[in-house]
């Protein structure tokens, strides 16, 4: 690990926190287990020597099995603050024997947005409804190699919710669309 700690210093890797929280501050748990994400996807193909495998993919999520797409999303993710202190998270249930993990959550206008990365419409979103179970929210994002769409979604609870599918090549314009969506939902 201390041959790691140069990188974490010059800012090519981060330690992403979870957090219990649904509601801000979703402050970042330093307690628990990080995630490491790289803040740069060619330094995480080269370490991992996947250049091929992932210049050669048809979908990014077949990368890798998927986990490349997660550093995509986390890169972009990163790009759309200056704030320094805003560090990302991700969410995990607080229970025992809970495995419920959210891939990234995004503060905005006071309120906390899961953000799940996955491929496809049958991909399992078990650990994004148990976060908006647990939470006053009314939307949630999954990113993925889709077109761009909104659906309605029911929990197993019966809690209700609008899912913004966004295709990887918007992620950097999330901030702006979650402003307009919920404008647009505030006035409808």
């Amino acid at each position: 690990m201390p041959h790691l700690w140069k990188f974490f210093i010059t800012l090519l890797l981060e330690l992403v926190y979870p957090t219990t929280a649904t509601e801000v501050p979703a402050t970042p748990e330093i307690k628990r287990m990080p995630k490491l994400v790289w803040l740069d996807t060619g330094l995480v193909n080269y370490a991992a020597q996947v250049q091929k495998e992932v210049l050669g993919a048809k979908d990014i999520m077949d990368a890798w099995r998927g986990m490349i797409a997660e550093q995509i999303v986390a890169q972009e993710l990163l790009t759309l603050t200056d704030k320094v202190s805003q560090k990302r998270c991700f969410w995990v249930r607080n229970k025992s024997g809970s495995n419920a993990e959210v891939d990234y959550v995004w503060v905005q206008d006071s309120m906390v947005y899961p953000i799940e990365v996955k491929s496809g419409h049958n991909a399992h979103l078990r650990s994004l409804h148990s976060f908006m179970n647990h939470s006053n929210q009314t939307v949630a994002v999954r990113i993925w190699s889709q077109p761009y769409a909104v659906d309605e979604v029911k929990t197993a609870d019966g809690k209700e919710f609008k899912l913004i599918n966004l295709p990887f090549y918007l992620v950097g314009k999330l901030d702006s669309i979650l402003r307009r969506f919920e404008t647009t939902f505030d006035n409808a």
